[in-house]
């Protein structure tokens, strides 16, 4: 059997540590849709995927200008998805903003992981929720829970346009707020 010296198995074990967890890969490889979920939509044009067909065209327009502003900023891509039949939508935000690989790559502590998605789900009663990386600690759920209670007030009474617009200005400007970035 090999021996190391102390500094040398610290040393080892270090290594060891930085290459797993956050340090090691950029993005988390776990991308599994649950069984029976809807297959997940690439990007296409836009920051807004509505395959529900839910949102007017302006609308779809007006928030992908402020989610690429966010990303032309450094600070996030945010990525909102209009979709029915997902069961289990915290597993499905998750793993879908990883299989976008959304967000700039490398480890959360040098920038990386700075991705949202926010998902509605027209046919469900919980109709809002959030996936948040890792890039983006301040962002806390003291702070989405609030622009998640305004967007409410109109995606809860089938007001999407509303309610879309309302998430993706009152993430731009919280976000702005925590990271302290220009306005789009």
């Amino acid at each position: 059997m090999k021996r190391f010296s102390v500094p040398a198995l610290s040393l080892l074990i270090a290594v060891s540590l930085l290459s797993c967890g956050s340090g090691g890969q950029p993005y988390d490889s776990n991308t599994a849709i649950g069984k029976g979920e809807p297959p997940f939509i690439p990007l296409g044009q836009y920051w807004v995927i509505d395959p529900a067909g839910l949102l007017s065209q302006d609308i779809i327009v007006e928030t992908d200008r402020i989610c690429q502003g966010l990303k032309e900023a450094g600070i996030a891509e945010v990525v909102v998805l209009v979709q029915t039949g997902i069961k289990d939508p915290d597993k499905y935000a998750t793993h879908y903003g990883r299989w976008l690989k959304l967000g700039k790559p490398g480890s959360s502590v040098e920038g990386g992981n700075n991705g949202i998605v926010w998902l509605i789900r027209p046919d469900a009663r919980d109709r809002i929720t959030i996936s948040v990386g890792r890039g983006l600690p301040e962002f806390s759920s003291a702070d989405y829970g609030q622009v998640m209670d305004k967007a409410l007030d109109y995606v809860n009474f089938n007001n999407f346009d509303a309610g879309v617009l309302m998430l993706v200005k009152e993430t731009d400007k919280k976000l702005r707020s925590i990271y302290k970035r220009g306005g789009a």
